[in-house]
């Protein structure tokens, strides 16, 4: 069984880079919008494909709780609001629950297709894999990150993440895979990713 993890910043912090173009009331509303719909992405795409997944949303900001009406989505607190620290926990919990691999999505992936989970799921259940990782598009963030369980990966999620978890993996002997998708590598945190997230909706 695959765990897959979506974490989520507090409502009041997410999307910061936004603050030139967005109210925050506006920037809260862009990121439920973004988290349901990462949600539902993978809800449809482990449906649609039976994988035995389960999908839990990682975050400190307790309102968050019923951002989907997904049912089968579970919740897993960060207390102590470092992302890397709740991953880690996550992780170990996602283990006792008898995951065999672990998925981390970004929670604000405006363009995540069913074939980018896909694509990520796949590579995750080949033996020839221990990691899997999708950058985003300028190679410095890590937008997907797959770990085969049990895992001594360290998260370094962050600045420069991908070079980060990439150095860790080959330092510990782990193989690794690079998913590049357009779609699954867009980031949106400047002004002109924003206009072209609504463009995407007109």
């Amino acid at each position: 069984m695959i765990g897959i993890v979506v974490p989520v910043k507090r409502l009041q912090q997410a999307k910061s880079r936004l603050s030139r173009f967005l109210e925050p009331a506006a920037r809260q509303q862009l990121v439920i919008t973004l988290v349901r719909h990462v949600i539902n992405t993978v809800y449809r795409s482990i449906v649609s494909q039976s994988i035995p997944a389960r999908i839990w949303l990682v975050s400190p900001d307790p309102t968050l709780r019923d951002v989907t009406d997904n049912k089968d989505v579970e919740w897993f607190p960060d207390p102590v609001e470092e992302l890397n620290a709740a991953l880690t926990a996550a992780r170990h919990h996602l283990q006792q629950c008898g995951c065999s691999s672990m998925m981390i999505l970004a929670g604000d992936l405006p363009f995540l297709t069913v074939d980018d989970v896909r694509l990520l799921i796949e590579a995750l259940a080949l033996a020839d894999y221990d990691v899997v990782l999708a950058p985003d598009q300028e190679q410095r963030g890590t937008n997907a990150l797959g770990v085969r369980l049990p895992s001594l990966l360290p998260f370094g999620f962050g600045t420069d993440s991908a070079a980060h978890h990439l150095r860790s993996a080959a330092r510990l002997g782990l193989r690794v895979h690079l998913v590049h998708t357009p779609t699954l590598a867009f980031d949106l945190d400047d002004g002109e990713r924003l206009q072209q997230y609504y463009r995407s909706l007109a």
